[in-house]
């Protein structure tokens, strides 16, 4: 398993020491590229801000971007379609991207060449080339990316995380099982999806589009990123289809870490409503030598080995009460010339899980992290 050391290098490298940053705009003026049904919970954080200015609004659909315009009023926002305009805008110094999937990573990269700080939706880019572009446009940047992996900014999952990394409390961590499991809408309830989602060339599939929040939560876990995957998955309903031909309903990775630990993560959209033995929805339970963590993204306990005590609550009663806010975080990074929490590091690292995970599934073998050929 990760020693203490590793974990804290990795933790810290994550939360970013003090970057040598300009000097941040008293009045930072913002862009958005994308304003969607995700946007729309940004926008929300954003003009809660004080001393943020919108001036520019990015969308080919026309009644998305009006709604955005509306809400924006009082900055008096400039309406654009195309995106790359928004690029080389004097009156713009923070961008954030809340597009499909498959434009997160050339968006990302322009912004940063173009010297713009840059909140981009996960994930980061959908290949290990997109990754790797960003990684190579964000060094010698100007501004810095932060990427939109919310569960770093829940206060209930940082003080858990505290319990299992400063304090140890299930010491050295081996196994870690996590899942994200739910019940399939009946055929006369379904959601209608965009074209894109459920095109695996454009979001990546679902073990990149949707279950990189979870990886991210076990990386940050572990404190280390993978080393090889193995995995079966594919489309099951409402008619069997192998992996890659539309949006995966379920999958299942076993992914290897330094020093034996492992991760056994389960996606599946098959979980029978009235099954209460196995719970559904989404957890991690983590395993070390002095017993296991079973935490959600709103509790964690705490079990001993051997039952000799009785199960901790590892959450405070006053941090239950506290919400995320990944737009404070990003006005605050900028403004106080440091790194965001969820960098561009935590950001490529949750991206090239899932792609591993997903090629891994794809291909039927073995896939090693060195087989990406990406440097973080």
């Amino acid at each position: 398993m990760p020693t203490q050391a590793n974990r804290r290098t990795f933790l810290l490298s994550a939360a970013g020491a003090t970057a040598a940053a300009a000097a941040a705009p008293q009045t930072i003026r913002t862009a958005f590229i994308g304003v969607g049904n995700r946007a729309q919970a940004l926008l929300t954080q954003t003009l809660a801000e004080p001393s943020v200015d919108i001036t520019a609004i990015c969308d080919i659909d026309a009644a998305a971007r009006d709604k955005a315009l509306s809400r924006t009023a009082a900055s008096n926002p400039k309406s654009y379609t195309d995106w790359r305009e928004i690029v080389d805008l004097a009156n713009v110094d923070a961008v954030k991207i809340a597009t499909p999937c498959y434009l997160h990573a050339e968006m990302a990269a322009a912004c940063l060449r173009a010297g713009k700080y840059v909140y981009c939706e996960k994930p980061l880019g959908i290949t290990a080339e997109q990754v790797a572009s960003v990684l190579e446009a964000s060094r010698g940047a100007k501004g810095f990316l932060q990427i939109g992996q919310q569960i770093r900014y829940y206060p209930m999952v940082r003080e858990a995380m505290r319990a299992i990394h400063e304090d140890q409390v299930a010491g050295n961590i081996f196994v870690v099982r996590a899942q994200r499991n739910s019940t399939p809408r009946k055929p006369s309830e379904a959601r209608p999806r965009p074209a894109w989602y459920e095109d695996p060339a454009k979001s990546g599939d679902l073990i990149v589009e949707n279950s990189v929040h979870n990886l991210d939560v076990c990386n940050w876990i572990i404190g280390d990123h993978p080393t090889a995957a193995f995995g079966r998955g594919a489309r099951y309903l409402p008619d069997f289809l192998p992996a890659g031909r539309r949006m995966m309903d379920g999958f299942s990775v076993e992914y290897a870490y330094d020093q034996d630990t492992h991760l056994d993560y389960t996606q599946i959209y098959l979980h029978a409503r009235g099954l209460k033995e196995i719970p559904s929805g989404q957890h991690y339970a983590i395993y070390g030598d002095k017993g296991t963590v079973f935490l959600t993204h709103t509790s964690a306990m705490f079990y001993d080995m051997h039952g000799d005590s009785e199960p901790v609550d590892l959450i405070s009663p006053a941090t239950k009460e506290r919400k995320e806010n990944a737009m404070q975080e990003f006005y605050a990074a900028i403004r106080e010339g440091r790194k965001p929490f969820a960098d561009i590091t935590v950001g490529a690292t949750a991206a090239l899980t899932g792609i591993l995970g997903r090629e891994a599934i794809y291909k039927g073998v073995s896939v090693e992290w060195n087989d990406l050929g990406v440097n973080l």
